[in-house]
């Protein structure tokens, strides 16, 4: 009964952040259409509300061994010690992209509460975060449902992956997650400033908050990650340039330089056009790391799963989400553009090259780790990327980056 409760909230949660969507979408194709701030405060409870109370459901569903799920059947058994048994609820794929919207609908409903804020711009950000809610329940409930039952049910479940059985998984992927997941509000802000085609400075002091939460649990993720990685493998060392790996990296990378960019926005007007393109860059780079992760295109060691439909979703949800927010700052990049010239000397200098060294090494790991892919495709060639390639290519990169 429990688990058919959370499949019934997360349909519930579908229908409430599609109705918010198509809302918010009609209201900009009438403009007679007045779509009041109140509707979307209460679609953003709604959601968070129905979202947690899922996640509750499959939380309680692992702790009691439920086996009628399939997800529960594949990756936790009634000998399995208890708290592995809870953090087994994110030691899958399924229950990863429930957590991953459990904190999206979270910085949703946080966001909500910001009271210094234009309602007009409000409503817009709002309503971008409903809309990247709903692609990704759509995701989950076609592709991922964590409550998709197996019959008869079993009478003992498999295991959790060992390398998971570990404090490790406690506090590693929430992190990440909070860092990953909380770059879709700051995608939101910008954006829903793009959305209405005005220059509206007030954005900035609301957009920094938000930087600087999800770079910093961003940041202790991949810090846990490493340390975790340390003392798990038997040889020793860190996944260092593993493909997954590189998936975290460049979007703390792009993250670095928006941390910089942000502050100069907020103290003297500059660098707007900076803070908008690196906050859209961000999120792409966050969801191309889901799908390296997720879609079994990367040979790693600690890829999550192997589905290509899931991959095809994914890529057509990052085409929408990059192709959508470039389109917008190209059509209003101008509004936020300086008159005056920047002098390299000056520390808006420093801050620009700085940012340019920063998406050059981004640029660099992205084409390392995605290269064997189009190498298998195009050239059904089977070419491995390390760590020499990485290590010799952006030394001279990083040594001038040290030194500004």
């Amino acid at each position: 009964m429990i688990s058919e409760i959370g499949l019934f909230s997360l349909i519930l949660s579908v229908i409430f952040s599609g109705y918010g969507s198509v809302l918010y979408i009609f209201s900009k194709l009438n403009k007679k259409f007045d779509l009041e701030i109140l509707t979307q405060l209460k679609i953003s409870n709604l959601v968070f509300f129905f979202t947690l109370l899922s996640f509750a459901c499959l939380i309680y569903s692992f702790l009691i061994s439920d086996f009628s799920l399939d997800v529960i059947k594949k990756n936790s058994n009634s000998q399995l010690p208890l708290k592995y048994k809870f953090t087994g609820v994110w030691g899958n794929h399924e229950g990863s992209i429930l957590l991953w919207l459990l904190v999206m609908t979270f910085f949703g409903f946080l966001f909500k509460k910001v009271k210094t804020i234009d309602l007009n711009l409000k409503k817009n950000i709002l309503s971008v975060q409903i809309i990247l809610c709903f692609f990704i329940f759509i995701f989950l409930v076609m592709t991922s449902n964590p409550f998709e039952k197996t019959f008869p049910p079993a009478v003992e479940g498999a295991d959790l992956n060992p390398l998971l059985q570990d404090p490790g998984l406690i506090i590693h992927p929430p992190f990440l997650y909070f860092g990953y997941v909380g770059f879709s509000i700051v995608y939101s802000i910008a954006l829903g400033v793009l959305l209405t085609g005005e220059k509206n400075l007030e954005f900035v002091k609301v957009l920094k908050p938000w930087i600087f939460i999800s770079w910093t649990f961003l940041t202790f993720g991949i810090g846990l990650g490493s340390w975790w990685a340390y003392y798990e493998l038997g040889w020793g060392g860190f996944w260092f340039w593993d493909p997954v790996e590189n998936a975290s990296l460049l979007p703390w990378l792009t993250a670095s330089a928006l941390v910089h960019t942000i502050v100069m926005t907020e103290k003297k007007n500059t660098f707007l056009n900076w803070t908008l393109i690196l906050s859209i860059i961000t999120i792409s780079l966050s969801l191309l790391g889901t799908f390296l992760v997720r879609s079994g295109v990367l040979v790693s060691v600690h890829a999550f799963a192997n589905d290509p439909t899931r991959g095809v979703f994914i890529i057509i949800l990052l085409a929408l989400v990059f192709g959508f927010g470039l389109g917008m700052f190209l059509k209003n990049y101008k509004k936020f553009s300086l008159t005056g010239e920047i002098s390299l000397l000056s520390r808006e200098g420093a801050i620009s090259l700085n940012n340019i060294f920063l998406l050059s090494i981004s640029f660099t790991i992205l084409v390392g780790t995605i290269f064997p892919l189009f190498a298998r495709v195009l050239f059904d060639s089977k070419i491995s990327v390390g760590a020499p390639f990485f290590n010799s290519i952006l030394s001279p990169i990083v040594i001038p980056l040290m030194f500004g």
